[in-house]
């Protein structure tokens, strides 16, 4: 058997496993859009504040749904693009190494989330569209959100294959 037969073999078993764990992923992008949006809207709320504006508790509540309602649904799409490609390639990386499943899904949310924030600056005018994620803590913030997320995914998932 050639290396690149094994290659797709382990592709198309994955693929298999992705379609069974659907709802996991699903959750994982639901737990990163809304952990993210959350994020990113108390940055910009904490950088309002920097620079003298006022806002109640009940404001930051009303902002933060908001966000969660509108921004999110358009920042989902982008996360669940973002982490099909990341859990394919967690998966292959588990298939190799065998240990460590969690560490392996979080670090892949992570780094997805990261290239993400960044492909979207390169083709959006050179301009970070997540408001919140234009300085180091807001960046690193959304990093945390797609680790969190990819590590749902890994427990979740982990539950079907076992079942399986």
């Amino acid at each position: 058997m050639t290396v690149t037969k094994r290659i797709l073999e382990i592709i198309q078993a994955w693929l298999v496993s992705l379609i069974k764990n659907a709802p996991a992923w699903i959750l994982a992008v639901v737990v990163t859009a809304i952990l993210g949006v959350i994020f990113q809207t108390q940055n910009v709320i904490a950088r309002l504040g920097g620079i003298g504006a006022d806002i109640s508790f009940g404001e930051r509540l009303v902002m933060t749904g908001y966000d969660v309602s509108h921004l999110g649904t358009l920042y989902a799409i982008f996360i669940a693009l973002a982490f099909v490609i990341a859990f394919l390639a967690g998966g292959l990386v588990y298939r190799f190494a065998k240990f460590g499943r969690p560490v392996i899904y979080a670090v892949a949310g992570a780094a997805a989330i990261f290239v993400m924030l960044f492909a979207m600056k390169a083709n959006f005018f050179d301009i970070h569209i997540i408001a919140g994620a234009r300085d180091m803590a807001g960046i690193s913030m959304q990093i945390l959100a797609g680790g969190l997320g990819g590590f749902v995914f890994a427990k979740l998932s982990a539950k079907t294959e076992k079942t399986a």
